[in-house]
């Protein structure tokens, strides 16, 4: 798997659908931090927001990168088709998971927050910021055109779960009290948000709750789609 990992990762490059996000992801990491001091959690409440929204488009863009012929060749390669598609999930986890580490390192390094953040507020933050990717990743990934055919209603219904997603903090205090366990099947973006935004009041069993809850709710998608594609192959 490592080496169809290594070829699918250099035909991405050679696509170049990933400079348009990281070239926007890196602009706004740039003005979000022009103006200090920052505050800390609430800045990477941010960051990591803004890095779901780029990692969707991200898995978006690299989901079908690959011609049929290429996809057909490569998964009787590997002999199985989830393996094709873990492949794809571990390359982009793995280039969002380096720009988590820029993105939490980099406000320390050069001092742009208003205090020196504590270990465990770093190591939550770099969480924080993988968890949310790895949700936007296998969000896309349920809108390859092998689902859904026509690219206009992928893109409208990927727009339309990512505004939605955003929202969710929204929605979910607009139902009313005995509604909101059906804010539930929202993807759980907005339990981080708060939990950055709320740190100092935050309890450690709410902290881990709200990490844990993109990590679940990503697992569940992916079976999902390596149900569904297992089943629909090409």
């Amino acid at each position: 798997m490592i080496s169809m990992m290594a070829f699918s990762f250099r035909y991405y490059l050679r696509s170049y659908r990933y400079i348009a996000p990281i070239l926007i992801y890196a602009l706004s990491l740039y003005f979000i931090y022009s103006v200090v001091p920052n505050p800390v959690m609430p800045s990477y409440s941010l960051t990591s927001s803004l890095l779901f929204l780029i990692s969707v488009w991200l898995g978006f863009g690299f989901i079908d990168v690959e011609d049929e012929t290429q996809q057909v060749i490569s998964v009787l390669h590997l002999g199985n088709v989830t393996k094709y598609y873990l492949s794809k999930i571990y390359i982009l986890l793995l280039i969002t998971s380096v720009m988590s580490v820029i993105t939490t390192c980099y406000p320390i390094i050069f001092d742009k927050f208003n205090k020196q953040p504590t270990i465990s507020e770093g190591l939550i933050a770099l969480v924080s910021h993988i968890a949310l990717s790895l949700l936007g990743i296998t969000i896309s990934f349920l809108f390859t055109h092998k689902l859904i055919a026509k690219l206009s209603y992928a893109i409208i219904g990927l727009f339309l779960v990512v505004a939605v997603t955003m929202a969710g903090a929204g929605i979910e205090n607009s139902l009313p009290t005995d509604y909101r366990l059906f804010a539930r099947i929202i993807p759980p973006l907005s339990p981080i948000m708060d939990t950055l935004n709320n740190f100092e009041t935050t309890t450690s069993s709410e902290i881990a709750l709200a990490l844990f809850s993109p990590l679940l709710y990503s697992s569940i998608l992916l079976w999902m789609f390596l149900k569904l594609m297992t089943k629909r192959l090409f």
